[in-house]
């Protein structure tokens, strides 16, 4: 069903004095005089008369002026097409999900720059601090994950970002400060011992690689976390969550030791940012019997 047009001239002089009026008791509570001799009622009626004016001639802007606000938003009025119809389209195109407002609207539209390239978004205001200026400098800092972060250059990367950099600043706000970057990450390296069940049929072998399969799946920035979304940014590593993964990998019956970043006792891993994701930068499977 189409939109229809808004008619802002649905205001009389009568709801609006009645409206004001409604008012007085919740935000001016001393004001208990509500007779037309008082000042204060006289300057409502006052206001309420203006507005109405105000009003009536902004349904009465002319054609060519609507014409104008229609291409603000990118639609052109047809040959012979009706103005109504042109703000009708303006309407429609202004309530598709086409515009960056939102940081949920940056990851979407960032993904939807490049979607064969693109697999994951992270959009998050960053507030630099500015002495001499108030207020502080905000910037929207859009992180892009590659399908295949591992195997993709830093030309490439520059290439790609630069891409989701222009399709967005075209769908952004004018006062937006953006920026398009590139993922980090914080290097976490694991080794782990277990133990075989005793009744199971798979191999040492087939045990270490189920569980090797297992970690580099739950810390992988793509598919990876408790729900194989990807990796949360800025969440942290902890011991519990890889006892847990671990040993629920088939052939394992329990972890007999396991070191995060070369600590037996750390129970915490902590990301150097907010905004960084997992790099296992080593990890060591030990299956014995």
């Amino acid at each position: 069903m189409p939109l229809s047009v808004p008619n802002i001239d649905d205001r009389t002089y009568e709801q609006l004095v009645s409206e004001a009026r409604s008012m007085i008791p919740r935000y001016f509570p001393d004001w208990t005089d509500h007779n037309a001799s008082d000042p204060g009622i006289t300057l409502l009626e006052l206001f309420a008369f203006l507005l109405e004016i105000a009003i009536y001639q902004i349904n009465r802007v002319p054609e060519r002026t609507l014409e104008h606000f229609a291409l603000l938003v990118g639609i052109k009025r047809k040959d012979g097409e009706e103005i109504q119809d042109t703000l009708r389209r303006a309407i429609e195109h202004l309530n598709t999900e086409n515009r960056a407002v939102t940081l949920e609207d940056f990851e979407k539209l960032a993904i939807e720059a490049d979607p064969d390239s693109i697999a994951r978004a992270k959009a998050v205001v960053q507030v630099v601090d500015t002495p001499t200026v108030s207020p502080d400098e905000q910037f929207v800092n859009v992180i892009i994950i590659p399908g295949d972060p591992g195997s993709i250059t830093p030309e490439q990367m520059d290439s790609l970002r630069q891409e989701v950099f222009v399709y967005l600043r075209q769908r952004q706000p004018v006062t937006t400060r953006l920026r398009v970057l590139a993922p980090e990450y914080t290097d976490v390296s694991i080794a782990v011992e277990v133990v075989r069940d005793a009744e199971a049929i798979l191999t040492k072998d087939d045990v270490s690689e189920n569980v090797a399969r297992t970690i580099r799946d739950f810390l992988d920035p793509l598919k990876g976390g408790e729900d194989g979304d990807g990796w949360e940014f800025g969440r942290s590593v902890f011991r519990s969550e890889i006892y847990q993964v671990v040993e629920g990998v088939s052939g394992v019956d329990h972890v007999y030791q396991l070191t995060l970043n070369g600590s037996e006792i750390a129970n915490e891993i902590e990301l150097l940012s907010p905004t960084h994701l997992v790099r296992l930068s080593g990890l060591e499977v030990e299956v014995t019997d």
